[in-house]
């Protein structure tokens, strides 16, 4: 597939990003009460230490008049809005005012031409679906849209780490997680472009959850692990605030209603039920530990290069500590492991409609001859729809699963962004 001039360029800045060691993300819409603002061409997340988390923004513009002073300026207003520690605008303009002028403002300024040059002509999307070929692939499923909105699930996923604190962000992708963690159980035909979504919104729910431990990392375990149970299950910004309300209103009734008590304790028993229905306690458990916490944001990168990946091979070629993240998950939301884990697929891995190789032309006698042979019946095995489940498995306490593969990542912090 051949890019638009404007997304090639984004594509560069993307990889450029990413091979410093930062989780970089393509076309992120941000949003306020559910109202759409505008969007961020390339979001950035790095991790520096275990209290240390970089975010960026960066506003690429590859035109023949890019109107660099104006995105300059949009860029530092953005970095303000959402308090991020660097802006960063890609642009063709060279002129040596607009160097000045965005180092005044505290914005880098990386110009297209370095980016090339950078490059050095090779092929970033080599081994990589850019954003364009994965919608391509999601789109190949006619029925994408009717089926929950699959392009919908994963554009919300990835608003809400940057419109959202932590834990709601957290609470939004593990929602797009099971959502597509369910259709790879039951759509056979479409497991494949199942598994993207669900290991991008699994990429995008390890960002969440390793922000949210940014403020946790020098608590020690028992603490980690009450404010992660409590920021999971009620979707605060990690201060009780949604606790505090139901406690505020529960008083309410027991001193400003008739038979107030009896009622307040009813309706705190009801809540008390309905929350222990999250089971948060999967998530706090495991993530407490300092050990499991450590890997969220290498298989968060891990996970999204998973998601683009090309090959159906590179697809389902998890690491271990990858695979422990994801059966976390997967016990979380009451999804089934082996939907997501296994590298059997109903549809054989041949030409997909993204493929970035154009098919060879034939010649003349290879066309009569095709025309001549009797066509080949295709392949029409149809799986049983799975069980979604919720079936309940403890959590690992170690980087082992119930499909172990061989090796597993190093854990490397990411250099300071530029």
């Amino acid at each position: 597939m051949v890019l638009a001039k404007g997304a090639g360029l984004e594509e560069l800045a993307r990889a450029f990003f990413a091979r410093q060691g930062l989780i970089a993300i393509r076309s992120v819409s941000i949003q306020f009460e559910d109202e759409e603002v505008t969007d961020v061409d390339v979001w950035l997340y790095g991790r520096q230490g275990g209290g240390v988390r970089t975010r960026a923004l960066v506003d690429v513009k590859d035109k023949k008049s890019p109107k660099a002073f104006e995105r300059i300026m949009w860029a530092r207003g953005m970095q303000l809005a959402l308090n991020c520690d660097r802006a960063v605008v890609a642009t063709t303009d060279t002129n040596a005012k607009v160097t000045r002028f965005a180092q005044q403002q505290k914005v880098a300024l990386l110009t297209a031409a370095y980016l090339r040059h950078w490059s050095g002509g090779d092929d970033v999307l080599k081994e990589r679906l850019s954003l364009e070929e994965l919608t391509s692939s999601i789109q190949s499923y006619a029925g994408h849209k009717q089926d929950g909105d699959w392009l919908k699930q994963i554009a919300a996923a990835k608003s809400a780490v940057v419109s959202l604190t932590p834990y709601p962000a957290f609470n939004k992708a593990i929602a797009s997680f099971r959502f597509f963690a369910e259709r790879a159980a039951t759509r056979p035909q479409h497991r494949e472009q199942a598994m993207r979504g669900a290991f991008l919104s699994a990429a995008l729910a390890c960002m969440s959850l390793d922000a949210a431990l940014e403020r946790l990392a020098f608590e020690n375990p028992q603490s980690r692990y009450n404010l992660l149970l409590s920021g999971v299950t009620y979707g605060d910004a990690g201060d009780n605030r949604v606790q505090n309300s139901i406690d505020m209103v529960l008083s309410v009734i027991s001193h400003g209603v008739k038979n107030g008590r009896a009622l307040a304790r009813q309706t705190s028993d009801a809540l008390e039920e309905m929350f222990a229905g999250v089971r948060a306690e999967i998530i706090a458990e495991f993530f407490a530990k300092e050990q499991n916490a450590a890997h969220l944001f290498p298989v968060a990168r891990e996970l999204e290069g998973r998601a683009h990946a090309r090959s159906r091979e590179a697809l389902i070629g998890l690491s271990v500590e990858a695979k422990s993240i994801i059966g976390v998950f997967a016990d979380f939301v009451g999804a089934k492991r082996t939907a997501l884990l296994s590298s059997e697929f109903v549809v054989p891995a041949t030409a997909h409609p993204y493929s970035p190789r154009e098919p060879k032309e034939m010649s003349a006698a290879e066309t009569a001859k095709d025309s001549a042979a009797e066509p080949e019946d295709k392949v029409g095995a149809t799986a049983s729809p799975l069980n979604s489940g919720t079936q309940h498995r403890e959590p690992l306490d170690h980087p082992g699963d119930d499909e172990p593969s061989k090796g597993g990542t190093k854990t490397t912090s990411s250099p300071t962004l530029l």
